[in-house]
């Protein structure tokens, strides 16, 4: 928790790996502080060094109470704008990885994009993947968005992305499913077994699916929240025969109220239990099978029944239509029934 020292807020982090046991930094608000805390124990968590950090005297202030460092900012943003959404946590983080190389004491005004194109090399040569340096750029967009928007900078620099690889393709086949579903209920696993089916059936994300309770589904409906969806928009999805007699079923055994959770288990749970999955399988070594896949799953069955990409988008509760097509993966069969299709309507006019 950020102490007061002076005129600065001091973040102040304990852990075994530091060479003192502890790392210390100073900043010019409590919410940079805290930021700062946040993003260092996460890294410690995963055995990465703490991000480089200039540390010094207390920057200056805006004169208007504005944001005037990148800390600042990415604390005020945090704050305003992402507080509240189920991606709080990790946008705030994502800019702070990324400010940590820029520069958190750096003004805000004195950003450019070479400042932001080193950040990102840096992020590259660590070992991160595009995909990850790219949310980490995105996050920082959104703030110099907000900075602009204030007034604090008359032109937004530049914040190029890498080109990424190809999204996941995998697809959770129905022969993966039964046996999945079987092995589940053999090892007296019942939620996984239901995680597993009610992902299939609804296409809710992971999270979304870890904290649905009973009382958000009305016996034909599951609704999913705003403050606990991704983009904080709340949708509702039909459900499924299978998925209603799941609920209904879960609710009666377990004598369940309303506000318990349908799928009581955390996400380390989960992902042993699917790595447990993965090996029976034997598909351990493949990188794309994790639980999202079931999600795509979703949205590729109910492309192949010819539904638009409207509705798989509203279902799906996509931010927009180019998400939704990263999330489609027809099967080859099905491109082929397609030309059929198209030689078929053809061929009478090519007899006349």
């Amino acid at each position: 928790m950020p102490v007061i020292r002076g005129s600065c807020w001091q973040g102040v982090v304990y852990h075994r790996l530091l060479p003192s046991g502890r790392a210390r930094r100073s900043f010019a608000t409590e919410e940079a502080a805290d930021a700062w805390e946040r993003v260092t124990k996460l890294r410690l968590q995963r055995s990465k060094p703490i991000l480089p950090e200039a540390v010094g005297k207390r920057p200056k202030t805006h004169p208007q109470g504005l944001p005037w460092t990148m800390a600042e900012l990415v604390a005020h943003v945090s704050t305003s704008r992402w507080k509240g959404a189920a991606a709080h946590r990790s946008q705030t983080t994502n800019a702070m990885e990324i400010v940590a190389l820029i520069g958190a004491h750096k003004p805000v005004t004195d950003l450019n994009k070479a400042d932001i194109d080193r950040a990102r090399g840096k992020l590259l040569d660590r070992g991160n993947q595009p995909s990850t340096v790219n949310r980490k750029v995105a996050a920082l967009s959104t703030c110099l968005t907000e900075a602009r928007d204030m007034g604090l900078i008359a032109v937004k620099p530049k914040c190029a992305k890498y080109r990424e690889s190809d999204h996941r393709i995998r697809r959770f086949s129905k022969a993966e499913e039964a046996e999945a579903l079987s092995y589940f209920m053999m090892m007296s696993e019942p939620d996984m077994a239901d995680f597993v089916a009610l992902s299939l059936d609804t296409g809710l994300r992971q999270g979304e699916m870890l904290n649905l309770r009973y009382r958000d589904a009305d016996g034909r409906t599951v609704t999913v929240w705003g403050t606990g969806s991704k983009n904080g928009r709340t949708r509702s999805v039909p459900l499924t025969r299978r998925a209603i007699g799941i609920l209904a079923a879960r609710q009666e055994r377990l004598a369940a109220a309303p506000g318990d959770l349908v799928i009581p288990m955390s996400r380390y749970a989960l992902r042993w239990q699917w790595e447990k999955l993965a090996c029976v399988l034997g598909v351990e070594q493949d990188k794309q099978f994790v639980p999202h896949i079931l999600r795509h799953e979703f949205c590729s069955r109910l492309a192949e029944r010819d539904l638009s990409a409207v509705v798989i988008q509203q279902l799906a509760g996509h931010s927009c239509l180019a998400v939704t097509q990263r999330y489609v993966h027809v099967r080859a069969e099905h491109l082929v029934r397609a030309i059929q299709a198209l030689e078929a309507e053809a061929s009478p006019a090519t007899e006349a």
